[in-house]
């Protein structure tokens, strides 16, 4: 009988046929050049990211989705899914289909078979063995510690620009506004960043301040917090379809829905906006969402800015991180000790915990302190805040950094400071999925 392949080990013989050079060509005869095969997914949508073809010499940038068939595409609803539209090749061990692999949004993308040109077909797919491709430079061609120090400087550069970045936002907002954003931002990781930046500016941090003071009593104030952040980002559950779980019945929860509802205000994004696929229970944007709310709170006799300004600035020699991280964390009280979405049950002993405490720091915190600093004038803070993040260790890995740090073939021991950890993302974004190899800065040492 003839052994069944699996879709785990197309992507391996992928992953090989890049590895080896071979010649590609499109089942309609056109060449194929990978100039960066991108990162294994996870996210919804394709099973490699951020990738950078040619197709005829024509570069496109994109995702690629790996199937044993051409027509598993349509067998797996791909072309009925929106998250499916930024997928530049569709890559098949045989192509059996005789129409075209459509996207949702009506395009055609073209499509590599594997099996016609590969004569180590059966060999290959007996592995499992799904390894990133190395980079073509490596600590080892030019030695451990000038790579680290080619990638601090790529860490160096990433912080700057972050400076700059905070810079131009400076010249239409107000600090508080800014950090507001910025944090915003931070509590949503890559696939949710962009619905809480736009949850940030539509309901301003000015409105919010309002909201704060006009409750007389202190008792008042984070449930009002809540309620308007939630319901705005149409996360309570008379916003969505919910059932008839008891879980929504608990005091908090109707207290959260009485607010919005006597206050008579206006969602200004839905539950369809935010990307809940295949999230871990802590890190739920309803959580984070509670977690602002109390962040607020917390600094809103003195002032976000001046609070978080003043974080930085009452930071000891010794136990600075740390002394950071606490003024950014916010334990889990109340209903969300044992909840992590409405009705339903986790427990977390943080809305944010330390490593998302870090990523604000070095992502919003110290670059936007370090703009205000100069444009302050005020050399002397500009630099601390800058010595700061080169001294922050690297918190937990995500999927990029771990991508890179195995292209490159270092151990974590090696990246386990912030600043190369940034360095990593910085030569991914500028470089890897830009399909500028030739010019990456590793490759100049």
């Amino acid at each position: 009988m003839e052994k069944k392949i699996r879709e785990s080990q197309v992507v391996a013989l992928w992953e090989s046929t890049i590895r080896g050079g071979s010649l590609l060509t499109t089942v309609d005869a056109r060449t194929v050049n990978v100039i960066y095969p991108g990162r294994s997914g996870g996210a919804p949508g394709a099973d490699f990211q951020d990738a950078v073809i040619a197709i005829d010499g024509n570069v496109a940038k994109g995702s690629i989705e790996v199937h044993v068939h051409a027509t598993d595409w349509r067998t797996h609803g791909h072309h009925r899914d929106a998250a499916y539209n930024g997928v530049v090749l569709h890559v098949v061990l045989e192509d059996d289909s005789r129409v075209p692999t459509a996207l949702e949004n009506g395009w055609n993308i073209p499509v590599v078979a594997l099996g016609p040109v590969l004569p180590h077909v059966v060999a290959v797919a007996d592995t499992d063995a799904c390894v990133s491709p190395p980079c073509r430079t490596t600590p080892f061609d030019i030695g451990v510690n000038t790579f680290i120090t080619a990638l601090e400087q790529a860490g160096e550069k990433r912080f700057r620009e972050k400076v700059t970045g905070f810079e131009k936002e400076l010249e239409t907002g107000s600090p508080a506004q800014v950090f507001y954003r910025g944090i915003m931002g931070a509590l949503g990781y890559t696939r949710n960043t962009v619905p809480f930046q736009k949850l940030a500016q539509k309901l301003p941090l000015d409105a919010l301040g309002e909201i704060a003071r006009q409750k007389g009593e202190e008792s008042g104030v984070v449930p009002h917090l809540e309620a308007i952040l939630l319901g705005s980002a149409g996360f309570l559950p008379s916003q969505r379809q919910t059932g008839g779980n008891a879980g929504y019945l608990a005091p908090w929860v109707e207290t959260l829905e009485d607010i919005w509802r006597s206050g008579g205000y206006v969602p200004v994004l839905s539950v369809r906006d935010w990307c809940l696929f295949r999230l871990r229970p802590a890190n739920h944007p309803v959580r984070r969402v509670a977690g602002m709310a109390r962040l607020l709170h917390r600094y809103r006799s003195v002032g976000l800015s001046e609070s978080l300004l003043a974080l930085v600035e009452r930071a000891p020699p010794q136990k600075t991180t740390r002394f950071i991280e606490e003024g950014l964390m916010v334990d889990a009280d109340g209903y969300w000790r044992d909840h992590f979405d409405f009705g339903r049950n986790g427990f977390s002993p943080h809305l944010i915990g330390e490593a998302r405490a870090v990523e604000i720091a070095l992502n919003v915190l110290l670059p936007l302190a370090t703009a205000l600093s100069q444009s302050a004038g005020n050399a002397e803070m500009a630099e601390k805040c800058q010595g700061l993040y080169s001294e922050l260790p690297a918190g937990v890995e995500n999927a990029i950094e771990r991508h890179m740090r195995l292209q490159f073939g270092l151990k974590s021991g090696q990246v386990a400071t912030a600043c190369r950890r940034q360095g990593l993302l910085h030569l991914y974004k500028r470089y890897c999925t830009q399909g500028r190899c030739g010019e990456c800065p590793v490759r100049k040492f």
